[in-house]
């Protein structure tokens, strides 16, 4: 087990917030950063001792996901309407009509690389990683796709990305921070990143305290609010383009009530995921 200082400001002075069971029963303690008000799991497992909470039913019997089984059509089709609908708020056709010759993206936590798949078919040189053996197994042999297996920060690629995709990811990084650092170099001149990840300090979340859908311990280990996540994009060499958020939680699903609050989520930006486009700025990225 480790205990990091804030990766937004460096500070090592934290408070505790609550403390919460994993699925396996161990106690976990989400904390919140005395000078900057980041939330994060402290302490928390190693990179070395994370992979164990990420074995193949992870991916085929987390019910809290919203589904039973992340390899199955309906989920498929679930996740690649999702991304549609993220696509579309972040502008990107629009990005990618201007893009003037071969397009190349790389997706950072890809699992079954259906994003992947969804950039080579519209003519993407499309690439993915991910540290999950069945989810690459099943990307290479079931989609055909290009997917590493291992961590992005020991990767190296030659040439730049237009763009680079951390979907449900970069809250499960144990240093998110040298994560946008290497994918500043990885992108191209004028590339863009694309992030979704759960909202820390809206209303749904303070509405749901402890029980919050995303305290997921100990696999989620950061909590950003928009302003946090901006200013770290900001420190590592970034400029945010977009912005929208959805999502409620509230309500069983399919209810007229989670129907009404997803809507008012939408429509007025209160939901408890968000999405972010960020283009690479001019000059180097500071600290």
């Amino acid at each position: 087990m480790e205990e990091p200082p804030c990766i937004l400001c460096g500070a090592d002075n934290r408070r505790s917030v609550f403390e919460r069971s994993s699925a396996e029963g161990e106690a976990f303690t989400l904390v919140r950063c005395a000078s900057c008000g980041l939330r994060y799991l402290s302490p928390r497992p190693t990179e070395a001792e994370i992979g164990r909470y990420y074995q193949s039913t992870y991916f085929t019997q987390r019910t809290d996901r919203g589904y039973d089984d992340y390899f199955a059509p309906g989920t498929r089709s679930q996740i690649e309407r999702l991304f549609l609908l993220n696509l579309e708020d972040l502008g990107f056709e629009d990005f990618e009509r201007s893009l003037p010759g071969p397009r190349k993206s790389l997706d950072i936590g890809c699992a079954a690389g259906y994003f992947v798949n969804m950039l080579a078919s519209r003519g993407w040189t499309a690439r993915g990683i991910d540290i999950s053996e069945s989810c690459v197994a099943f990307a290479r042999e079931r989609l055909g796709l290009d997917i590493a297996l291992g961590g992005y920060l020991e990767q190296r690629y030659e040439g730049g990305f237009d763009l680079i995709s951390l979907w449900a990811t970069i809250e499960h990084l144990h240093r998110p921070d040298l994560f946008l650092e290497k994918i500043r170099e990885d992108l191209a001149e004028g590339g863009r990143l694309y992030i979704s990840t759960c909202r820390a300090g809206g209303p749904f979340m303070l509405l749901r305290g402890e029980r919050w859908r995303y305290y997921n311990f100990p696999e989620h280990l950061y909590f950003f609010t928009f302003r946090q996540l901006k200013r770290l994009l900001e420190m590592k060499g970034f400029e945010v383009e977009a912005l929208s958020t959805y999502g409620s939680g509230f309500g069983a699903p399919g209810s007229i009530v989670r129907k009404a609050a997803d809507y008012a989520a939408k429509r007025f930006g209160l939901g408890d995921m968000m999405v972010i486009a960020a283009r690479r700025a001019q000059g180097p990225g500071s600290d």
